[in-house]
């Protein structure tokens, strides 16, 4: 099927200016990151009522992101804050708060199944923390993921409506320069793979005169590492968000 131009102006405009906000935002420092998400949040709600007649949804989601573990190369120790050598021969994160927005359009619509084709973004307005403390690992860092992405949903006029995605794009980690290495230098530019999984629901509501539904989902960002100052044995990192939130359907 064919999609209009017009129509996608204001999405690929949108989502475009996301990718603007998502790159300066891991240049500001810590406290300016949450300002710029609720900026983002509200440009996705504002942008819903120039996109009217069309089949297009914007998720907005809220949930955690579990931190991969990553184990050291033989050879590589990590040195405690208080200049002891650790035991631990793994690096261990933990869990950390996720901010999103989904935007999709209908590609192919039939009784038993849709195709949508879209755009995800998704970031961490907390750092993913490293524990326990490491003077020569970086502490922390933040992440962007935007991932142009293929939606599959089964039964799309039913109340409860299962999909499958996947696709790939997009990811930047910013980390936190280890107190032993005053010298690093943050931030890492790579790509990911996703896949994952959720159920959308139908409207149950309306804010002015605009359906809203619910998603709840959970998605693999299949990544590249974050510099972690560090040898570590793999090369590559499983992300695994869990969200849940608004459907705006439009």
């Amino acid at each position: 099927m064919c999609v209009g131009r017009p129509m996608l102006k204001a999405p690929l405009a949108l989502f475009g200016s996301a990718a603007d906000l998502a790159v300066s935002a891991m240049k500001v420092d810590k406290n300016k990151i949450k300002p710029l998400m609720a900026l983002l949040m509200s440009v996705a709600f504002l942008s819903v009522p120039a996109l009217a007649q069309g089949k297009n949804e914007i998720g907005l989601v809220i949930g955690g992101i579990v931190g991969p573990g990553q184990t050291l190369s033989p050879g590589a120790t990590l040195i405690a804050p208080d200049s002891t050598v650790l035991p631990n021969r793994n690096l261990t994160f933990n869990a950390s708060l996720t901010l999103g927005a989904e935007y999709d359009r209908t590609l192919l619509l039939k009784q038993k199944f849709a195709v949508d084709g879209g755009i995800d973004f998704l970031a961490s307005p907390f750092d993913v923390k490293l524990s326990p403390q490491s003077q020569n690992a970086i502490g922390q860092y933040a992440f962007i993921f935007l991932t142009p992405h293929v939606r599959v949903k089964f039964h799309p006029a039913s109340v409860f409506s299962p999909w499958l995605s996947f696709g790939g794009g997009y990811a930047r980690f910013l980390e936190k320069a280890p107190r032993a290495t005053p010298s690093f230098r943050p931030g890492t530019n790579t790509g990911t793979f996703v896949f994952g999984g959720g159920i959308d629901t139908r409207p149950f509501l309306r804010v002015l005169k605009i359906p809203i539904g619910f998603r709840i989902e959970v998605r693999d960002f299949y990544s590249g590492l974050p510099n972690y100052n560090q040898r570590v044995i793999g090369n590559l990192q499983n992300n695994l968000a869990f969200n849940g939130g608004l459907l705006v359907k439009f």
